[in-house]
């Protein structure tokens, strides 16, 4: 039955019932959906062509699920400060003096 359907059978307006009845609306017509499913799948199951290509139909295609992409570790304030200042004697007069320059050299 559709909304105003059954608001006309109960003697109330259709925002009335939706106002109060909104969930069981919704919770009702998902639970006779899957019962019906559940009756395709069980006449397709037996043999019936007809009910194999209607529940093909009517759920949804499985798909491998998309590869993650690795996103390269975002460094902190802190961690970018550490490390900008580990070498923050390159190529000014101060690297020549400070240890581990003359490493990289």
């Amino acid at each position: 039955m559709s909304h105003e359907e059954i608001a006309l059978a109960l003697g109330i307006s259709r925002n009335t019932l939706t106002k109060h009845f909104d969930a069981e609306l919704s919770s009702g017509a998902c639970a006779k959906r899957m019962e019906t499913l559940n009756a395709m799948f069980a006449a397709a199951k037996k043999g019936n062509v007809t009910a194999q290509k209607a529940y093909i139909a009517t759920v949804p295609k499985i798909s491998a699920p998309a590869p993650e992409q690795t996103k390269p570790a975002k460094t902190g304030k802190k961690e970018q400060a550490q490390a900008d200042a580990t070498t923050a004697q390159v190529g000014s007069d101060w690297e020549s003096l400070l240890p581990g320059s003359a490493l990289r050299q």
